[in-house]
């Protein structure tokens, strides 16, 4: 492989097709260290290349290790603050390259797979030694399952069932884990469509080729000069901006793709069975939507957000209708046209006579630009009424606040929903056919159309169960009830609750001034009323309670909904659906208790969606994976829920009900995260029956739908898993003695887990000093507090979110694997012979590889020499016995995990059987030893500087004056090196 210095001066290929990382890292290397000679003094530039050189050329775990770090640090320690930044921004920049990189050969695996068609062509070229589906571990395309579905004599009958009722939806959020800028997204994005045009495009001149040589560099010095932290806290629109560009940017035009390939691959193995329906897949968003914890959150931001979203489809409608009018030349010298449509036309003429005067003399011969110019104009109106909801607000026509005057001229010409939309576009699709025509343009508007609508995203309301609860005490309080609503029993509530949903008087006065929270979540139901007035239920049709505890949780959320219009009790009509979410162990283990309670109720029953063609009730009910990670470990919180899943999908079958299972997974494996297809396929069997719904956290938004093919394959690979796990029964989570064994690992985990994190008094001193949480939290990078009390110091109020983060930038991860070898430890120790059996499952039982392959993976990024040094350097005098010993603690389990993991497996190394992701994290562990050593200065640096005046740092010419450093100069290299970091270990928190 040649380097970048070589590639410069020689016409050849930047990248080859076939090259895995390793190779192509060397142009990425050679790209890097020319950029810093060009931006940074000579000897900085060869100081930090040094540094590089010096932690990849060493083995962590060589002899050597401990020789090498000690002059990483002499290194970084003889380093003055300017050039302490200039190597956090360098390392940072390198792994951000490094991920842009490693993208593109994902994408590029991907199109091979997807090109490759010899496993079609005869059953000799299916691989004999292949895993069952039922223990399938790495991703397949829709043509490979579908291949082996049909080798496995899976009836095309029972396919065409489930992809008819398949729903599978994404759901975006913006909680604070997104560190890089967005216009560092753009810059990213661009420096990966150079690479690809370098690559793909073999027929360049030499001349062409050195312009994109010349263009890529000159895209990383101006990264180089841009300032990679936000200028300024966030607001929620701008999160909505960030969340809402892969949308614009990739995911519009790779649904349709989407749809083209589980066409092409059911042609080819299931001919008859018939396509699932275009919105087989969509998607939903948090981001301003979700106040739990978030007062930026407010009904007018929602609403907002809503305008905002049509906006961006209105104008991908309006650009695609245009382009649609230049293609669609037909005229009716030389083709017929339906009757439909012509009458159509004559309608429009009548109600836009300015269009037909326009048009109709230069488009009186051809129909189809004649009725897109109709469609042009109602789109046009309807962004204009769009406009001016938007300044308005959500209020205006409640309180007369708008001029009725303004939006006169487009009451009755605008499309008012949808649906006129597609009308009109079938009308047109109806006539090509008709006439033997087909137009590809047509059919994707039309998909895009189906799952886009005019709303984009569904925008799911979040928020904590006690609002509701505190806003109907204020409000029983007001009614003076005999025993008031706090007071009274789970069972009285429950009573109470149905019976004013079953009162046709209104409960809430409109005339009485109640405190401000209170009148926000009142507003807020308010709110979503006009939301489906004015977009239809689609925009706005769930309500996610979070910290559900009980039945009337969710009934109270429902009186709301009624006293606000949304919940009509006479026709048993609710335009709101109510999802429980379960976080905390506790909660899990309760909850189908709690919901059947709920399906006892008739009127609640009533109330549920009916769905698919038995028109069944469809509860939908989401599972918290960081709280329940947070409060009591990895293996606790993973097999609550799956435990819970099976429980509540045996609950809703008794009871005649459908379910759709809402995971709420985070970016890191603390917190639910992990490879997508892994997580599905370890799912109970019979629980999905082809309904998910999924978080996708804002972190791995960038990784999953920055380019294309990516997308692509994320959304083609989360969709075979859900087809895979509902038809390929595996029927292993039944086995009642590994439930023992697995209720035994949990709880023994738990106590481990709890007695280091919960109930060590010194454990949130060491979290706090050793860790850089505190710097964390000044990060501008969310709209929502890190705790969800403000000014409180204690592990409860912490988010889930920067506890992982924390432990993620000190190397510990510790929420990711801590009690797991303690728990099988405990195992091994009452019965030896039981490692044949942990091989067995973790060769059978998809739920239990999950768990160990993602406690492997984390333990491949752990390094404890690194966390030793944030402990020694940053941790107190006073609290260096406590500290030692918990550091103790940590690493004993380490090692304990470490060994019985190896044991499991079979291998000698963490990671052996993945080569791919092992030589990605090796790249990763090695490169990144600086930044932490960094970070470690840089915080010693800043918190000294807490607690005394400005010091003045030595440099080393002694006769150059002296300068003192402020504390904002520290802060900021401090974050530089959390942002290189995050980069480098591929996620946050």
């Amino acid at each position: 492989m040649e380097s970048f210095k070589q590639i410069e001066n020689n016409n050849v290929d930047l990248i080859s097709n076939n090259d895995p990382l390793d190779k192509n890292r060397l142009l990425i290397e050679d790209l890097w260290e020319s950029v810093l000679r060009e931006e940074c003094p000579e000897d900085q530039a060869e100081r930090l290349i040094q540094l590089k050189e010096l932690s990849y050329s060493k083995q962590i775990d060589s002899d050597s290790s401990k020789t090498f770090k000690n002059e990483i640090v002499d290194i970084v320690n003889s380093m003055d603050l300017a050039e302490s930044i200039a190597a956090a921004r360098a390392f940072s920049l390198y792994f951000q390259l490094v991920n842009i990189l490693e993208q593109r050969v994902e994408e590029d695996r991907y199109i091979q797979s997807f090109t490759n068609k010899n496993v079609q062509k005869s059953p000799d070229n299916l691989d004999p030694f292949a895993p069952a589906l039922a223990r399938q571990n790495a991703p397949v395309t829709f043509r490979e399952l579908f291949y082996r579905l049909r080798k496995l004599n899976v009836p095309p009958g029972k396919l065409e069932a489930l992809l008819q009722e398949m729903d599978i939806r994404l759901v975006f959020t913006a909680h604070p884990t997104e560190i890089v800028r967005h216009t560092i997204r753009h810059k990213q994005t661009r420096v990966a469509n150079l690479l690809k045009k370098i690559q793909v495009e073999q027929f360049l001149t030499k001349e062409e080729k050195n312009s994109l040589k010349t263009q890529l560099k000159e895209e990383v010095r101006l990264w180089w000069r841009t300032d990679e932290l936000h200028q300024f806290k966030p607001s929620v629109l701008d999160e909505v901006d960030y969340a809402l560009h892969y949308f614009q940017q990739v995911l519009f035009n790779a649904m349709p793709q989407l749809r083209g390939r589980i066409a092409e691959a059911l042609t080819e193995n299931y001919p008859d069975v018939q396509m699932p329906s275009e919105s087989f897949c969509n998607f939903g968003s948090w981001v301003g939507s979700d106040r739990d914890g978030n007062p930026s959150v407010t009904p007018e931001i929602t609403w907002r957000t809503a305008c905002y979203q049509r906006q961006l489809m209105l104008e991908r409608y309006i650009n695609a209708t245009s382009n649609l009018r230049d293609q669609l030349s037909v005229s009716m010298q030389w083709s017929q046209v339906s009757s439909s449509l012509l009458e159509s036309l004559e309608t429009d003429r009548v109600k836009f006579p300015e269009i037909y005067e326009a048009r109709a003399t230069r488009y009186r011969s051809e129909p189809y630009r004649l009725k897109l110019s109709y469609i042009l104009e109602k789109l046009r109106l309807t962004q204009e009424r769009n406009n001016l909801l938007a300044n308005s607000g959500w209020k205006f026509d409640l309180e007369g606040e708008m001029d009725n005057k303004n939006i006169d001229k487009v009451e009755n010409l605008y499309y008012k929903s949808v649906n006129e939309f597609t009308y009109d576009l079938e009308l047109i699709k109806n006539s090509l056919i008709s006439t033997d025509l087909t137009c590809e343009a047509v059919d994707t508007l039309l998909t895009q159309v189906h799952i886009f609508g005019f709303s984009l995203a569904s925008l799911d309301i979040r928020q904590e169960s006690t609002r509701h609860s505190d806003a109907i005490q204020e409000l029983t309080n007001y009614l003076d009830l005999s025993v008031p609503y706090d007071q009274m029993s789970e069972e009285e509530k429950i009573k109470w609750l149905v019976d004013e949903l079953n009162t046709k008087r209104p409960l809430i006065p409109s005339d009485f001034s109640w405190t401000k929270t209170t009148e926000e979540t009142f507003s807020v139901f308010k709110m979503v009323k006009r939301l489906q007035q004015e977009f239809g239920s689609r925009i706005c049709h769930s309500y996610v309670i979070s910290m559900s505890h009980s039945a009337s949780d969710l009934l109270e959320v429902l009186l709301l909904a009624k006293e606000m219009g949304i919940l009509d009790q006479n026709s048993q009509n609710s335009k709101l659906l109510v999802v429980p979410l379960f976080e905390t162990v506790e909660d899990l283990k309760r909850a189908p208790e709690v919901m059947e309670k709920l399906f006892k109720l008739d009127f609640y029953r009533s109330l549920l969606p009916k769905v698919g063609e038995s028109f069944k009730p469809l509860q939908e009910l989401m599972l918290g994976y960081s709280d329940s990670n947070k409060d009591s470990g990895f293996v606790s919180s993973n097999w609550e829920i799956h435990r819970a899943q099976i429980a509540l999908q045996n609950l809703a079958s008794r009871n005649d009900i459908l379910l759709r299972l809402f995971h709420g997974r985070g970016g890191s494996v603390g917190r639910g995260g992990g490879p997508a297809y892994q997580a599905i396929l370890a799912q109970p069997s019979g629980t999905l029956k082809g309904r998910i719904k999924i978080t996708e956290q804002g972190e791995v938004l960038a990784s999953k739908y920055s380019l294309p093919e990516l997308a692509l394959y994320n959304l083609e690979t989360v969709t075979t898993a859900v087809i895979q796990n509902s038809l390929v029964n595996n029927r292993l989570d039944a086995t009642p003695e590994w439930n023992q064994i697995m209720s035994r690992l949990a709880e023994t985990s738990r106590s481990h887990y709890r007695k280091l994190v919960h109930e060590n008094p010194d454990l949130l001193n060491f979290f706090q000093e050793v860790t850089p949480i505190e710097e964390i939290s000044k990060l501008q990078i969310s709209s929502r507090p890190a705790r969800r009390k403000k000014g409180a110091k204690d592990l409860s109020s912490l988010r889930a979110i920067p506890w992982v983060f924390g432990w993620t930038q000190s190397r510990f991860l510790l929420p990711s694997w801590f009690g797991v070898g303690t728990a099988l430890s405990s195992e091994l120790n009452s019965d030896p012979q039981q490692i044949e059996l942990f091989r067995v499952l973790h060769q059978r039982w998809p739920f239990f590889r999950m768990l160990i392959s993602k406690v492997e993976m984390t333990l491949s990024k752990v390094d404890l020499e690194v966390a030793r040094y944030y402990v020694d350097t940053l941790g107190s005098k006073e609290n260096k016995d406590s500290f030692d010993v918990i550091f103790g603690v940590i690493s004993k389990e380490y090692n304990l995990t470490k060994s019985l993991i190896l044991q499991i497996t079979g291998k000698n190394k963490l990671l052996e059987s993945d080569k791919d992701l092992k030589s990605s994290v090796s790249l990763r562990n090695k490169t990144i030893i600086p930044l932490g050593f960094l970070q470690v200065s840089l915080l010693r640096r800043l918190r000294d500087q807490t607690r005394q005046p400005p010091v003045s740092e030595c440099f080393i010419d002694k006769e150059e004056s002296r300068r003192a450093y402020s504390r904002s100069e520290l802060l900021r290299g401090a974050l530089l090196t959390i942002n290189g970091i995050a980069a480098g270990m591929r996620n946050t928190g």
